[in-house]
């Protein structure tokens, strides 16, 4: 399949046409509630940024870092939380009341290096729904092969700008311990794309998603082709930022105790327990794209200027 990083395709458009086929090698479902769909838009709403998030606690949305800032200054002042399947002009979405990144977020000025890119969203009205346990047992090299469960809003191709219509899954393997990142590529074909930043990445257990492990963050694409297909998706690892997400939001662990990242991890991972440096992550298919009310499509990589790292901001 192809979940994307952050890609938007909708804007104040009515659409006609039933949503598109499920992404490429990837299944559409109904199921994953948690998993919900982002519309950060100026307050016109002619320009609309589509990401995923994954709700963590009943009033709370863990998302990726870059989902939640403005790096253009393009006056990006509304965020609305989708929970369903899919999405469709005049669909009931809640407006949140609240959102910030965490304090150690950045992005190099050309794009190619982030570092603890997550944030988090608050919605006034609490979901009648459970949030996810989050993964508190550090990742290791030993768990490289493993199938790991992505589920996101993402579009079908580099170049569909469809993302933000339906929800879709892919079981993609872990293929590498990059920093704090999870790399993970599957030969048959599934991938991230535009739309699916922030959304979860969940450990399978008797094939069906357990704990919340990791936020995707980027897609690295082969040979800097800049396409979805055959990329490589990069996720920032929860076990290693539960410090900050414990501080701020009342949320359940898989693991008695929440002091991860400070045992035996396994080469090429990060032992602290509020993630390591900056790391080199070539997003090239990592981007967003974005809609006006014209329907023309933009393509942006994920840059960091102009952006401060743990800024708060507020809807409206």
């Amino acid at each position: 399949m192809f979940l994307a990083p952050a890609l938007s395709v909708l804007a104040a458009l009515a659409f006609a046409d039933p949503p598109p086929p499920p992404i490429v090698n990837g299944t559409a479902t109904d199921d994953y509630p948690q998993a919900v769909m982002l519309r950060h838009a100026t307050a016109d709403w002619r320009t609309v940024y589509i990401c995923t998030g994954t709700l963590i606690a009943p009033n709370w949305v863990l998302t990726a870092a870059h989902c939640l800032t403005d790096v253009d200054n393009e006056g990006l002042t509304e965020l609305h939380v989708y929970m369903g399947a899919i999405w469709a002009q005049g669909a009931p979405e809640e407006a949140a009341d609240d959102w910030f990144t965490n304090p150690d977020y950045s992005v190099s000025p050309d794009g190619s290096t982030i570092v603890a890119d997550l944030g988090l969203v608050h919605v006034p009205h609490p979901y009648d729904l459970d949030g996810n346990v989050l993964n508190a047992i550090p990742i290791t090299n030993a768990d490289i092969g493993k199938p790991y469960r992505y589920v996101g809003w993402g579009s079908t191709s580099a170049n569909a700008y469809d993302a933000g219509y339906a929800k879709r899954f892919a079981d993609i393997p872990l293929s590498a311990l990059e920093g704090e990142f999870m790399l993970g590529y599957d030969p048959a074909g599934s991938a991230t794309c535009g739309g699916d930043s922030g959304g979860p990445v969940f450990e399978l257990k008797d094939g069906q998603a357990g704990a919340l492990v990791a936020v995707h963050s980027f897609g690295r694409s082969t040979n800097g082709s800049g396409t979805c297909e055959g990329s490589t998706s990069g996720d920032t690892r929860v076990d290693l930022y539960l410090d900050w997400i414990k501080a701020n939001v009342d949320v359940a662990t898989n693991a008695d105790s929440t002091d991860s990242g400070t045992g035996d991890t396994g080469s090429g991972d990060t032992g602290s327990g509020n993630g390591g440096g900056s790391h080199d992550v070539h997003p090239s298919t990592g981007g967003c794209a974005t809609v006006d009310a014209r329907g023309d499509a933009v393509v942006a990589l994920i840059v960091g200027l102009g952006l401060v790292a743990g800024r708060r901001r507020k809807a409206g």
